[in-house]
């Protein structure tokens, strides 16, 4: 299957200065592994040829004249795979830094170490020459470019960098700060090798860095200074670095043309964690959520200052968005010096509330010093339903719908009474997927998690206990705690009966599709092998397919409003069927093509709004 990722090698190979027949004899054996392993590209230091330390050797005749040799003898050697390499080549009679580019037995082109774009000028007579940032464009487009070096901005897939730089105490650092920011800004992967100990026999010492960066994070390195020869191995996913390009506007630009590379034969060096939005490096991700956190204070903190408000109403349930939400009003009274007690935490007990939600909210409030108030909303929810006519026995959508509305009410009409704003706490996953009341807790006068993804909470609640004393032992029980908007009765033991990932499968799973889709990967196969290896065999096949047809509209529904039964359900209900009905009536016909064939608009998303209202 095509799934456009391809495999990218970096190589420091063993080296002899001045040597360069050892050299090539090296590279080969190391191209040979690469290639072997499924490489789609193999990049090796500046000057791996000849070696950077050589001095003036280099204007020597005979050593520049072997070293050219060893460059033919080695692109003779090579198959599909291009190799990008270090070399010397005399232009205009001048010894010149260059890198070559290698692939099916040729030399595909010559890439010189000069700024000017016009090389003609610099040797007129050879065709395969070019200037730095040349692209060059095998289905995988590259550029080539030298370390130390500024390029500019470049619409390539990946830009590769020969290096042979000295080394000095943090050069290292600076150099992955360097490349992972490049990667970033022009939304595209970067790979660098750079000349290793071999050359260190002079004034200065080499160490051998190994890096490939993948728009602005570092998915595999080999630490400078290092021992020994070695080689690293990344997938990129050229579907993502497109619709990154694509939202910044960068158009190809003029590239020449290699035979097509072969894309990586499976996922083993693709970077494909299981939860994307998080950094998967412990240190950084405290960072993490420390900023994520300092961002939400600083976002409500200035509202409050702007609107003059007086209060910070929140209801409390003692699930994760809305002790998330406690947590963040917390920092924002200590960073912006409100007193505690700005926070007004009002818990609304339903039909569905659990003692262990309720205890675990009303004592995070507490220690947090927050003002709190209870008020209960079944008698309220009763009465409403005997004023439009509705069975309580009943639990469908009108009877969980109510119950928001009825919260939002509460919150908004005490607001109004205390000079407050009331704060908002729907996560991102849950207005992706549309799980909310309209017109209930959809609404808000300032939502503080609306940029937060439902399976980022629970490591942000471990950070939060960190820094709220007397919190750790409620944080996790929370975090503990299956997800319920508790608006079902409780079951015969009067624990939560409705739970929600049992609903629409795992938050997890939710959101590592959501990542996915925003970063470009929109094809269902793509989507399925890819969550298959993230998740490893955490979820049947049947789980991780479920949730996936249903957003891409593949999932065999057509948009055929004249189905029988269909057509009975509308007809029963006055033309007024409800969603779930639909859905059952729906589920009577047969589906139109097997789930995953295609793309087909049809009533998928009606199936989803049912999965959501249940």
């Amino acid at each position: 299957m095509n799934l456009n990722i391809f495999r990218i090698c970096a190589v420091s190979p063993q080296l002899h200065p001045a040597f360069p027949a050892f050299n090539v004899e090296k590279m080969a054996s190391a191209y040979a592994e690469a290639a072997g392993c499924g490489a789609s590209l193999v990049l090796f230091p500046a000057y791996a040829v000849t070696g950077r330390s050589c001095g003036v050797l280099l204007s020597q005749p005979y050593l520049l004249e072997s070293a050219w040799q060893a460059v033919e003898k080695f692109a003779a050697a090579t198959g599909t795979v291009p190799a990008v390499f270090g070399a010397v080549k005399v232009i205009n009679g001048t010894p010149a830094e260059c890198a070559v580019v290698a692939q099916n037995g040729k030399i595909a082109g010559v890439v010189a170490n000069v700024e000017s774009t016009d090389v003609s000028a610099i040797s007129p007579e050879e065709e395969k020459l070019f200037a730095a940032g040349q692209i060059f464009d095998g289905n995988l487009r590259f550029s080539v470019n030298f370390a130390g070096n500024m390029p500019g901005a470049c619409p390539a897939d990946i830009q590769l960098f020969c290096g042979a730089e000295a080394e000095m105490p943090g050069s290292w650092q600076k150099r992955k700060n360097f490349y992972s920011a490049l990667a970033e800004h022009n939304s595209c992967a970067v790979a660098a090798a750079f000349a290793g100990k071999d050359e260190s026999t002079g004034d200065q010492l080499y160490g051998g860095g190994l890096l490939i960066a993948d728009q602005g994070k570092i998915v595999s390195e080999r630490p400078s200074p290092a021992f020994e020869a070695g080689m690293i191995y990344a997938g990129i996913d050229l579907d993502r670095i497109h619709a990154a390009q694509f939202k910044k506007h960068l158009t190809p630009g003029k590239a020449v043309k290699l035979d097509a590379v072969a894309q990586s034969p499976d996922l083993r060096f693709l970077s494909n964690p299981s939860h994307p939005f998080l950094p998967e490096n412990e240190a950084e991700l405290s960072v993490f959520c420390r900023e994520t956190f300092a961002l939400q204070t600083i976002g409500l903190g200035e509202r409050m200052l702007r609107c003059r408000a007086q209060k910070m109403v929140l209801g409390i349930s003692g699930g994760l968005d809305s002790t998330l939400a406690l947590v963040v009003l917390a920092f924002v009274c200590k960073k912006y010096g409100f007193a505690s007690d700005t926070i007004l935490a009002v818990t609304m007990p339903g039909f569905g509330t659990t003692g262990r939600t309720k205890n675990n909210a009303l004592k995070l409030a507490e220690i947090l010093g927050a003002e709190i108030r209870e008020v209960p909303i079944a008698a309220a929810c009763l009465q409403h339903f005997a004023d439009i006519g509705h069975d309580a026995n009943e639990t469908n959508s009108v009877y969980e719908n109510s119950q928001a509305r009825e919260r939002t009410q509460i919150l908004m009409d005490i607001a109004n009474k205390v000079n407050g704003i009331v704060i908002g706490t729907g996560d991102l996953s849950e207005i992706a997927l549309g799980w909310a009341t309209f017109n209930g807790d959809q609404m808000a006068m300032y939502a503080v998690n609306s940029s937060i993804p439902k399976s980022n909470i629970a490591a942000m609640l471990q950070y939060a206990a960190k820094e709220l004393p007397g919190t750790a032992e409620i944080l996790q029980d929370v975090i503990d705690t299956p997800v319920s908007p508790e608006l079902l009765p409780l079951d015969e033991n009067g624990q939560i009966a409705q739970k929600t990932e049992a609903i629409l499968g795992a938050y997890e799973l939710h959101d590592y599709y959501l990542w996915q889709l925003y970063h470009g990967v929109s094809d269902p196969a793509k989507l399925l092998i890819l969550a298959q290896d993230a998740f490893k065999e955490k979820y049947p096949e049947s789980e991780l397919l479920r949730v996936r047809d249903l957003f891409q509209m593949t999932a065999g529904m057509t948009y055929n409003i004249h189905m029988p039964s269909l057509r009975e359900a509308i007809r029963e209900t006055g033309g007024r069927a409800p969603t779930r009905e639909i859905a059952r009536a729906m589920a009577k016909e047969p589906l139109s093509f097997d789930p995953g064939d295609r793309w087909q608009y049809g009533f998928c998303h009606d199936v989803l709004a049912a999965l959501v209202e249940a």
